[in-house]
């Protein structure tokens, strides 16, 4: 159980970091209009993600494969390395507006070119 754990903790630091960094291209090209391959591509990401968080209802897959590794039925189990527990708790909810925004902008600025 522990090693699997430590990869799922490793995999999961790696998505945060990974579509926290796609805010970047995205927002350029929303904002500029340059790079837009590079922001349509980053799209991807955070797109899985919240297909993710559909599919498990408004939860991270990788939090139910946690609980289900550490036995935990109530609260939060540790499933990312650096996140004290009350930002992990708060991240679906203050940066799914975020991306929605720079999404949305990203998808006002491809349409009008």
């Amino acid at each position: 159980m522990g090693n699997t754990l430590f990869w799922l903790r490793f995999v999961h630091t790696v998505i945060l970091a990974y579509c926290i960094a796609t805010l970047l291209p995205m927002s350029a090209y929303a904002l500029t209009g340059q790079g837009e391959q590079i922001a349509l591509t980053a799209l991807l990401g955070p797109v899985l993600v919240f297909v993710g968080l559909v599919l498990n209802r408004g939860t991270c897959i990788l939090q139910t494969w946690a609980k289900h590794l550490t036995g935990t039925t109530e609260g939060w189990a540790r499933d990312i390395f650096f996140l004290p527990e009350s930002w992990a708790l708060s991240v679906v909810k203050v940066m799914l507006p975020v991306f929605v925004l720079v999404i949305g902008g990203v998808g006002v600025r491809w349409a009008i070119g």
